[in-house]
């Protein structure tokens, strides 16, 4: 049955995502990290069985150094290399040329099987009709012949072997065994199995589809089963955070146009019309510049076109109407325009300064009494990300600021998470000369 269709199509060329392949793959498993099949795949494989192989010639060669030229046992040494490195080499690129044609999945799976399953009947016929000729062949090229032209039989064991003695005390035999002569019993000693039988071959079939990579095709399907969940997972994330940044969207909207805003700034302007015409007509003039700067901005600017540049003529435009409501307040913006142009057109998350901004002045200058001062700073940090401080020297954490717990600054650190996995920050530190500063930090682009 084949893997779920509506799984991604894999890009070949490109590691898988570390939810799927975990992390601390080193050099020889680094290949787990491409998809099964693929180009690098094949390669990373080659070079971990590679490694394997030689190891095991090296122990071939250590037990068999002392044997002389014709008595060494090329033709089984060679059966034995062409059955380990035929279905590594060769089996695994077959399977890589299938996924190159990015077949749809059904078809792509059915493909797979049948090369697995041509390199298992490849190799149990070269096992049945091909080897022995090659081997009679190379024998007769090593002198490893008899008197009558037949190659000599051997026994070849790597490592250590156990087995009973003969009559002779001899451990060791060959097949097949010599025929007895006429009317005499048969030879003493231990039987080998025939390389033929029924149980060699299945032996044989299951070690050419383990070396081809047969395992491969479970790791296939779990792959694809994989990335299909990891979409949804993903797409259902982004909707969430699609969602939540709608809903802050429109409760700043609201916040910033809430009768109470427009009322209390409408009442200052009608109170000054009569006792200071001059900062009734800056009231109004201030209040036009924040509505042009912010209302285009909360219906367009999404996360992928904000730029700290419209963020800080947003936030300059609301200090400067709450400061011409509150005379005694005072407020330092740069304007968008004295920014260098890395500064200018970095990318910043829409509506979070402006959060900021309205918390310093709610929770930290309109409870103090006397003058106060909002400050907004932006610089680059070392490792090139941008940090963005909005400074107040209002009432501080005790009797204004809720040191993070209030829903502003939540959803703030919520929409970060979500944007940045971890990479961004949202820090209130108190200040030596009294009052908040909020510092947002947010990782280079």
């Amino acid at each position: 049955m084949p893997a779920d269709a509506a799984a991604p199509a894999l890009p070949l060329d490109q590691p898988l995502p570390v939810e799927l392949t975990g992390r601390g793959h080193g050099w020889l498993t680094r290949y787990r990290c491409y998809p099964v099949y693929s180009p690098r795949w094949v390669r990373g494989r080659l070079r971990l069985w590679g490694v394997g192989l030689l190891f095991f010639i090296g122990f071939a060669a250590l037990d068999l150094r002392r044997a002389a030229v014709a008595e060494f046992p090329w033709p089984v040494l060679l059966q034995i290399l062409l059955q380990l490195v035929l279905p590594i080499a060769v089996t695994p690129w077959a399977a890589a040329w299938v996924r190159l044609q990015r077949w749809p999945p059904a078809r792509e799976w059915r493909a797979l099987v049948a090369v697995m399953i041509g390199t298992v009947a490849l190799m149990m016929a070269f096992n049945l009709w091909g080897a022995e000729p090659i081997k009679q062949w190379v024998a007769e090229r090593t002198g490893a012949v008899d008197a009558s032209g037949k190659r000599k039989r051997v026994m070849v064991a790597v490592g250590v072997s156990v087995s009973a003695a003969d009559s002779a005390g001899s451990a060791s035999a060959v097949w097949p065994p010599e025929p007895a002569a006429s009317g005499a019993a048969p030879a003493a000693g231990p039987r080998h199995e025939d390389p033929k039988s029924l149980i060699n071959q299945a032996d044989w079939a299951l070690i050419s589809f383990w070396l081809g990579g047969g395992s491969g095709l479970w790791a296939w399907r779990r792959q694809r089963d994989g990335l299909a969940a990891l979409q949804r997972e993903r797409e259902l994330q982004r909707a969430q955070a699609e969602r939540r940044e709608a809903e802050l969207r429109l409760s700043v909207l609201a916040a910033q146009v809430e009768p109470h805003f427009l009322f209390n700034t409408l009442a200052g302007v009608r109170s000054a019309i009569s006792s200071d015409p001059p900062r009734a007509a800056e009231m109004i003039d201030r209040l036009v510049d924040y509505l042009r700067a912010a209302i285009p901005r909360l219906r367009s600017d999404g996360g992928a076109q904000a730029t700290l540049g419209g963020q800080l003529d947003i936030v300059r435009a609301y200090l400067g109407l709450m400061a011409a409501r509150m005379p005694r307040l005072q407020v330092q913006v740069p304007a968008a325009a004295d920014l260098p142009p890395d500064l200018r057109d970095a990318h910043c998350p829409p509506l979070m300064l402006i959060s900021l901004a309205e918390n310093a002045f709610k929770h930290g200058v309109e409870p103090k009494i006397g003058p106060a001062r909002i400050e907004v700073a932006a610089r680059r940090t070392a490792e090139g990300g941008l940090e963005i401080s909005v400074a107040d020297d209002g009432v501080g954490f005790g009797a204004g600021h809720a040191a993070g717990s209030g829903l502003g600054l939540a959803n703030i650190r919520e929409r970060l998470q979500q944007l940045y996995a971890g990479r961004a920050a949202l820090v209130l530190k108190a200040r030596p000369e009294g009052g908040i500063a909020a510092v947002l930090t947010l990782p280079a682009e």
